[in-house]
């Protein structure tokens, strides 16, 4: 059997400083069951987003530390593997081709754009050109794959809806619902339909189009007539070319003016910034001077006490020792280790000579850096004031002698510019009163021919046979209850099992009805090579079944068991992902990717990690 479309193989959540919130799909059947609040509605919200939906998950307390979602679809069994990522926040697709971003993909769908994920989706899943009807006038447009995503994505709502699965129960949509699933059971396209306009519709456009030229023509003739002036054009046109002489003179004359001040504002300026740059060496050279009077004070104190230091040492030097200044004993009597002295007084002397010299140098040197500094600060003021003196200069002569000037040509300029719009907006209007009248009187001759309307987009029954035989063996195989046969219904749309349609069955009997109508399309597009996603996505098709309706009665209780078994089985070489809130029997679990969420301590939770 050959096998088109693509399936998913994981769903990821990526973050920051929290561990990915992963989930792995196979081929075949997949089952995710669990209790309620454990993740399973926010991956269906995830895969549908990640399909091109434009509405967000639902934000949830586990999900509030994730950025974005990465999805990995492989297309058929063996091909390449891809990825896809999106921010949870909304925006664009960036696609990843061996784990490399490859490209941004637009989240919207534009016909002519095929850089954008409803168009990628389609490529793979060999939809590509494809062309829907939207009215019975036969007016098409390219198909997007959110056309095809409720065929494939079925939530716990649309699963029990009473309403057609082909049908989202928007009336303005049923048109293009219909035939897209007409081209996945033909595949045959509208490409070649010829739209043809409905007359009442054409004499309507064509009465309102009257309307709306006279209204147009009413309101330019009343703006004219408020110029209060002639409305012959070529005066107008005279009368403009002259005002824009004017015009032009005036703009010259005010640029001139503007050049003037310009030089003057770059004068001043300058003038400015050297002011700044005078007045900051200032304040730094005063402050050097002040720390130079400290130094001063401090080299003369240093000089004082070393002078006093050396007289001492001198007169110590005269004197002569007879006892120990430290035990009083006689020097020929004391043999300690302090009798000898350290430093000789001469000596001290000497040094305190020595270092008085240095500071006196000190001292002349500093002497004549402040006379330099005070000379550099003297000069910064002189330079200083002309800096003054210049901005006084050029703001005497900017509001004296240039302002005025500049004031009288911008008020001789906005005059003539005045006067120039005012004749543009007449030559205008006397122009669009022509063109107005020109199209009333052409629109006078047109006739509205009759159309014919195009046979309906509905599915008819015969085109449907096939596919209801395979609704017929899918339930068949479910061990339906009461099952006779499986026919289709034109007006509705949808099946009718054993004599009854699907929607006057209860919740649960829809339910397991709908999960056969979108899974049979599935196996029919395969063993029909027509086009398909290649995917089935149900939320719930058995929570409701086990629990039915009291107008149901009672069902075998092995439909559950027949169900997984059968899609397991005749799934094989698709992807079909089922939701539940009961797990799937253990003797299926060989040849299915069961995955359960406890919603406890015990096992996985969820589907993202309980310490987030």
């Amino acid at each position: 059997m050959a096998v088109k479309g693509f399936r998913i193989s994981r769903l990821t959540l990526i973050g920051r400083d929290v561990p990915n919130a992963e989930i792995g799909f196979s081929a075949g059947l997949n089952v995710i069951s669990g209790p309620s609040d454990t993740g399973k509605t926010f991956i269906i919200q995830c895969i549908d987003y990640m399909l091109g939906g434009s509405k967000e998950p639902k934000s949830i307390p586990e999900s509030e530390r994730y950025e974005s979602v990465r999805m990995r679809l492989r297309q058929g069994n063996d091909g390449p593997e891809i990825e896809l990522e999106r921010s949870l926040r909304g925006g664009d697709f960036t696609l990843y081709m061996e784990g490399q971003a490859d490209r941004t993909l637009s989240a919207k769908h534009k016909a002519d754009d095929k850089n954008n994920i409803s168009q990628y989706l389609l490529n793979l899943s060999g939809i590509t050109g494809k062309k829907v009807r939207t009215n019975q006038k036969g007016k098409t447009r390219e198909v997007s794959f959110r056309d095809f995503a409720r065929l494939v994505l079925i939530d716990e709502e649309a699963v029990i809806s009473e309403k057609s699965p082909i049908y989202s129960g928007q009336v303005i949509n049923a048109t293009v619902e219909s035939a897209v699933f007409r081209l996945l059971l033909t595949g045959v396209d509208d490409a070649s339909l010829v739209a043809s306009e409905d007359p009442k519709m054409a004499k309507g456009k064509q009465a309102g189009k009257v309307e709306m030229l006279e209204l147009l023509l009413n309101r330019t003739q009343g703006s004219l007539s408020e110029l209060r002036l002639p409305d012959d054009a070529v005066e107008w046109r005279d009368k403009l070319k002259q005002v824009e002489s004017l015009y032009e003179a005036a703009e010259k004359e005010l640029a001139t003016e503007q050049l003037s001040a310009a030089k003057l504002e770059e004068r001043r300026r300058i003038a400015w910034n050297q002011l700044r740059r005078v007045e900051s060496r200032t304040d730094v050279l005063s402050e050097l001077q002040g720390r130079f009077e400290l130094l001063q004070q401090q080299y003369l104190s240093d000089t004082r006490r070393l002078e006093s230091t050396a007289e001492a040492g001198t007169r110590l030097g005269q004197m002569s020792e007879e006892r120990c200044p430290v035990c009083g004993a006689l020097a020929e009597h004391h043999e300690h280790d302090h009798q000898n002295p350290v430093a000789a007084p001469e000596e001290v002397a000497q040094a305190c000579h020595a270092e008085v010299r240095k500071i006196k140098a000190l001292l002349s040197d500093l002497h004549f850096t402040r006379i330099q500094n005070h000379e550099d600060i003297r000069r910064l003021l002189s330079d200083g004031e002309k800096a003054r003196r210049e901005l006084q200069v050029v703001g005497e002569e900017l509001q004296e002698r240039l302002k005025p000037r500049i004031e009288t040509a911008l008020l001789r300029f906005r005059e003539n510019q005045a006067q120039r719009d005012m004749c543009r907006r007449a030559v205008e209007l006397i122009g669009r009163v022509d063109e107005l009248q020109g199209l009333l009187s052409e629109l006078g001759t047109l006739k509205t021919e009759k159309g014919a309307d195009l046979p309906s987009v509905k599915v008819r029954v015969d085109e449907a046979e096939q596919f209801s035989k395979e609704v017929e063996s899918l339930l068949r195989g479910w061990h339906f209850p009461n099952l006779d046969r499986v026919t289709f219904s034109e007006v509705d749309q949808d099946v009718v099992i054993s004599g009854r349609k699907r929607a006057s069955h209860g919740k649960g009997v829809r339910a397991i009805a709908h999960a056969a109508f979108n899974l049979a399309l599935l196996s029919y597009c395969q063993k029909q090579s027509r086009p398909h996603p290649g995917l089935v996505l149900i939320d719930s098709p058995l929570v409701v079944y086990r629990e039915p309706d009291t107008d149901e009665g009672s069902f075998s209780n092995d439909v559950k068991d027949a169900f997984y078994q059968s899609v397991a089985e005749q799934f094989k070489h698709s992807q079909v992902i089922i939701f539940e809130n009961e797990d799937p029997p253990v003797d299926v679990e060989r040849s299915t990717n069961v995955i359960r969420f406890t919603g406890a301590g015990h096992g996985r939770r969820g589907f993202i990690p309980s310490h987030v």
